[in-house]
């Protein structure tokens, strides 16, 4: 059976081949934004002039129906130009006029462009789940000492199947389930090995964890790991590619110590620069041994002093499932993590503006690019749901109330209804001018992070 979530372009992929994959992705964000702005503007009986992906000079375009449809040489946004919609325009004829519009229409013009990037995230997750997703498994990797697994007898290599009754399949679930349950007994089913399968009651003891934003909050844990050995990427030039590894393959042990995770990477690796380590894989079903030398480099650690670490270049992830639904389940599980991320990425918004998170976090169109080519070579699935995620991002960047985005003429529409009367056109000015200047800012902001990240 054709697997579309196992495809791998990492053989194919070049500095060209993920330039164009970075403009495709952005191109489809920006067009379904403008989208989003036309065909309620065209909804509402608003007259559009004119529908751009990107800036500048024009590339190839043509005309349809009254609009003048045209890709551009700067492929870093796009916009729609409606009908009596800059400042100051003078008509003779307001019909069709945006400026004309009811203020009720005008207002739904402008979330149009957010709300369409949400819906196609939501698109975008229903057919990611529908077609499957290679998800993190539940095969342990790690269990601390003293804690509620070790003491029911769990051990590396035992996989959940089932807590309370549920069938647990991913580790996202059994985390959810373990977080909210401190001091509860459960019943965990324990598949041991082919043959044996057992059930042992855990209590999540409360302890201390630390969440998506590097805050520290107060769950349930029951002291487990997932088993982490899959590569996800290989870095190109790196010690590893150099020594043959590969996406996919599976490190079993290095020099004879078994592998189970990133802990055990610093000890059998890291920690042994410039050192001849055997590596023992699984690939395709096939075990074999490779040689590699981590790459020596100089760093500052915690305590100030320069020490000495080996160089990898790669990423590894755990014992990967496929997560996949019929299409009911698709569009109710796409729902799910639409409103998930778009959560997370609301409440990241928040931090940033109010200093909870590091501005030196923001990044630019440099940073998109080097992650696209990364999810890239991960697989399509990844790709795609990477382009689900900047959809949302996007969408709600504009929701921000800085005139010349869209939350900036939501804002002053909103005003418009309460007041009963628009926005002069002078503060109109004012205020654009100071968000242009905002957005500068920002970009210039976000590329010296870019660079400053490429460099170090």
């Amino acid at each position: 059976m054709f697997d579309i979530a196992a495809i791998s372009l990492d053989s194919i992929l070049t500095f060209g081949t993920k330039m164009v994959v970075f403009l495709t992705g952005i191109a489809a964000l920006i067009f379904v934004h403008e989208l989003g702005h036309f065909l309620i503007a065209r909804r509402c009986g608003v007259v559009v002039e004119k529908f751009s992906i990107g800036f500048g000079p024009k590339i190839a375009g043509f005309h349809s129906k009254g609009t003048d449809f045209v890709i551009a040489a700067i492929p870093l946004g796009g916009y729609v130009k409606m009908k009596g919609e800059d400042p100051g325009e003078e008509l003779k004829d307001t019909q069709g006029s945006f400026s004309a519009a009811p203020v009720q229409h005008r207002l739904a013009i402008a979330f149009g462009g957010p709300l369409f990037n949400i819906l196609f995230a939501l698109a975008i997750y229903v057919v990611v789940y529908m077609v499957g997703v290679p998800t993190l498994g539940t095969t342990i990797g790690t269990v601390r000492d003293n804690s509620p697994a070790q003491a029911a007898g769990l051990k590396s290599g035992d996989r959940i199947l089932e807590v309370n009754g549920r069938e647990i399949l991913f580790w996202d679930q059994l985390l959810d389930i373990v977080h909210k349950a401190p001091g509860q007994p459960m019943e965990f089913v324990i598949e041991k090995d082919i043959h044996t399968v057992q059930t042992v009651t855990i209590t999540p003891k409360m302890d201390e964890a630390t969440n998506l934003f590097g805050e520290k909050e107060q769950v349930g844990l029951i002291g487990v790991t997932p088993l982490l050995r899959n590569i996800s990427y290989v870095e190109e030039g790196s010690a590893a590619d150099l020594a043959g590894l590969q996406v996919g393959d599976d490190i079993l042990s290095i020099d004879g110590m078994e592998m189970r995770g990133w802990q055990d990477l610093k000890p059998a690796a890291i920690d042994k620069p410039g050192q001849e380590l055997t590596f023992h894989i699984l690939r395709n079903g096939y075990e074999q041994d490779l040689k590699l030398t981590p790459a020596p480099k100089t760093i500052t650690n915690s305590e100030g002093k320069e020490i000495q670490i080996g160089l990898l270049g790669i990423q590894i992830r755990g014992d990967m499932v496929l997560e996949q639904y019929s299409p009911p389940g698709a569009v109710q599980r796409a729902f799910q993590e639409t409103w998930r991320l778009t959560y997370l990425i609301a409440v990241s918004i928040k931090k940033l503006i109010f200093g909870s998170i590091s501005a030196d976090n923001i990044g630019g169109p440099i940073l998109i690019f080097q992650v696209y080519g990364q999810q890239a070579e991960q697989g399509f699935s990844e790709l795609v749901r990477l382009t689900a995620l900047l959809s949302i991002n996007l969408g709600l960047l504009n929701l921000l109330p800085i005139p010349i985005l869209d939350g900036g003429h939501i804002f002053f529409f909103l005003i418009e209804i309460i007041k009963g009367k628009p926005v002069s056109e002078r503060n109109r000015e004012r205020a654009s001018q100071v968000g242009l200047f905002m957005l500068i800012s920002l970009m210039v902001f976000a590329i010296y992070n870019d660079i400053m990240r490429v460099i170090n």
